[in-house]
């Protein structure tokens, strides 16, 4: 189904040495741009080899990789077991299913999963010879792997990042819930957060929640609150709404006024989560 970022599918390169990276789409229309983000962040490869979908021999994709000095190989239609992508392809997926179900994610955040498990799956030892007892990232691109923007938070973990533009005397520390790493943005230890507002920013600032604050009748009932808020929005692990896209009233509002009062807005209430 859709994403809550608009996506509603992804592709998928493996390499030889086990490296796996995925650029989730919005449509497979799209396969021209991943290909053109992988060769820009990874490296022009020697050959792609893929499946004979239509998306993935069109002439504009065999020009791009003529050139960059790539060959397009298409397989013969219907033979899908002949493609390596399509073995990892099933490790991926079983392995966001765990993580979606372990966690009680909504489901508009499976390519948020699927980001973090191709993450998790190139930082992991590997017995493929190619790889020399390393791991896939390390055999790929020739540098040590950092494990440290992974090991902190599992997925849709509860956290608290730090929110700079809260006006006093509302808490800057607000009420989360992680997403992964956020490639791009800030420094290697910034993550996707959900916040209360039902939106996604990525934070440097986050931390787990303490113990203490795990089992506190309060913080349950906030978190309860936030849950609430976050299943109306994108539904739950189970269904999801029929649209769940931004949504604008297209209201306009005029503020107030009279012969005897100046006109004059409501103070902008910050959510109590």
């Amino acid at each position: 189904g859709k994403s809550s970022r608009g996506h509603t599918c992804c592709q998928l390169f493996i390499t030889d040495k086990g490296f796996v990276y995925v650029v989730p789409m919005r449509s497979k229309s799209e396969v021209l741009n991943a290909v053109k983000q992988f060769a820009r962040e990874i490296r022009a490869p020697d050959a792609i080899i893929s499946d004979a979908a239509g998306e993935q021999t069109s002439d504009a994709l065999r020009k791009f990789c003529q050139s960059i000095g790539t060959s397009l190989r298409v397989l013969e239609e219907g033979t899908p077991w002949s493609n390596l992508a399509e073995l990892y392809i099933g490790i991926i997926k079983e392995a966001v299913r765990k993580d979606m179900k372990d966690s009680g994610a909504p489901l508009p955040f499976w390519d948020y999963c699927v980001e973090r498990r191709a993450r998790i799956h190139n930082l992991t030892s590997s017995s493929l010879f190619q790889v020399h007892g390393s791991n896939p990232l390390t055999a790929e691109m020739n540098e040590t792997g950092d494990i440290s923007n992974l090991c902190q938070f599992r997925f849709y973990e509860w956290c608290y990042y730090r929110d700079q533009g809260a006006a006093f005397p509302h808490d800057k520390e607000r009420l989360g819930r992680c997403l992964g790493p956020a490639r791009g943005e800030g420094n290697e230890m910034a993550q996707w957060i959900l916040t209360s507002k039902a939106t996604v920013v990525p934070r440097r600032t986050a931390r787990p929640l303490t113990t203490a604050e795990l089992h506190s009748p309060k913080e349950e009932r906030i978190r309860a609150i936030f849950d609430a808020v976050i299943e109306k929005r994108y539904g739950n692990r189970f269904s999801v709404p029929e649209d769940i896209s931004p949504k604008s009233t297209g209201d306009t509002w005029e503020p107030y006024s009279d012969s005897e009062e100046e006109a004059w807005e409501a103070i902008d209430i910050e959510d109590t989560v």
